[in-house]
């Protein structure tokens, strides 16, 4: 079975669990659910895709990237004092769920470019922050800031596969970026 027959069956199943959080009203979504499933469900479709290539380096960038992504996010979360909107807590900033999201999102698109729909991956994740603010669990600045962080992880801890893209590396006097592309 080919992978875009294997992707397209899990994608099958997902939206399946997700019609099934919509409950008795398909009308009211449980949001709540709807951004769980979502936050677990692509990164798991990551690892799977490049288990299935056989990809080990790039399950470890996606390892890394998902750790870093949390980390960030933790730290960041006990440094700024965010108040949730339905007033649960008060670690609002930044958006966890949205950054785990972007980040395999990211991760995906990056290691594998053309094999993958970058529009159904941001849309995914997109739809995560979406239903993060729709729950009442976040404001739309949180879920902003959760998706560029989490871009930005995937961003660095992944190189292409096809040997193209750019990287920013520290240098003693600020910030090196350097572009390569692979010659035909």
């Amino acid at each position: 079975m080919s992978e875009r027959v294997q992707l397209k069956k899990f994608c099958g199943v997902a939206l399946g669990v997700l019609a099934a959080l919509a409950g008795g009203d398909a009308l009211a979504l449980n949001w709540n659910g709807v951004s769980n499933v979502l936050a677990l469900s692509i990164p798991v479709v990551a690892g799977a895709y490049s288990l299935n290539h056989h990809d080990q380096g790039g399950a470890y960038e996606l390892a890394q990237t998902i750790a870093g992504t949390l980390g960030a996010t933790m730290v960041l979360k006990s440094q700024i004092d965010a108040p949730r909107p339905d007033a649960s807590g008060n670690d609002s900033f930044p958006s966890g769920h949205t950054a785990v999201a972007f980040a395999s999102a990211r991760y995906l698109h990056k290691r594998y470019g053309d094999e993958v729909s970058p529009l159904a991956l941001y849309g995914a994740a997109s739809l995560t922050a979406l239903a993060r603010v729709r729950a009442d669990k976040h404001y739309w600045r949180d879920t902003v800031a959760g998706a560029a962080l989490g871009y930005a992880m995937a961003d660095g801890f992944t190189h292409s596969r096809s040997g193209s893209g750019f990287q920013l590396l520290p240098t003693a006097g600020g910030v090196a970026m350097i572009w390569q592309h692979r010659l035909p």
